[in-house]
């Protein structure tokens, strides 16, 4: 699966698009990685520092959990209202 979100990274607080994959199967997520970071059309993947990078990696993984328990959400709600 692949999720997108973007956020404000560095000392400018520049905005960034980051692009994450994980795996899920019935236990939940696993392996969320980013693949992608976007600046002005360029992936700047490479110029963070390590604490940058894990702050990213948090921000993400914690999106990602709050977008999949919205995409259940919406599911329970649709399967009751068909």
């Amino acid at each position: 699966m692949k999720y997108e979100f973007d956020t404000t990274t560095g000392e400018g607080s520049v905005i960034v698009t980051v692009v994450m994959s994980c795996e899920r199967d019935e236990e939940g997520t696993y392996n969320e990685n980013i693949d992608e970071v976007w600046f002005e059309g360029r992936n700047v993947m490479g110029i963070f520092t390590e604490t940058q990078f894990r702050e990213l990696e948090i921000e993400g993984c914690m999106r990602l959990a709050k977008h999949i328990l919205e995409e259940a959400d919406e599911a329970k709600i649709a399967a009751y209202e068909g």
